[in-house]
């Protein structure tokens, strides 16, 4: 009985450990987004710059989140690859910028935010 007990205690702090993480880093991703937005609109390039670190480092948080355990289908497999697709994508803004080709850019940056939206179409089921 005590070892059911704490099979299920040590699950459940599991869980909430996990799920305190991707709200953290969501937030950060969100937090990191908004200052790309508002470099491309205040011509910032370190505001761009700053928030590209902070959504990779998000991201690379997420990479080692266990996905199953928050995401209600079988589309566990298509959440990692949003993951590293987003790498992907975030290396090419990130190209774009340090080339100032602010144009490419924001090109570059409307994948980022379309992997975002792929990723929540699968988590919140929109």
């Amino acid at each position: 009985m005590k070892k059911t007990v704490l099979a299920l205690l040590a699950t459940a702090t599991l869980t909430l450990a996990n799920e305190t993480t991707i709200n953290a880093t969501m937030q950060l991703m969100h937090q990191g987004m908004n200052q790309i937005n508002t470099g491309f609109m205040l011509n910032s390039k370190e505001d761009i710059k700053q928030g590209l670190n902070t959504v990779e480092n998000a991201n690379s948080i997420f990479a080692n989140v266990d996905v199953a355990s928050f995401i209600k289908s079988n589309k566990t497999t298509v959440a990692k690859n949003i993951n590293e697709n987003m790498g992907e994508e975030l290396k090419a803004l990130r190209k774009a910028v340090e080339a100032s080709k602010y144009a490419e850019a924001t090109q570059e940056y409307a994948k980022v935010l379309n992997q975002c939206v792929a990723c929540h179409t699968i988590i919140r089921g929109w």
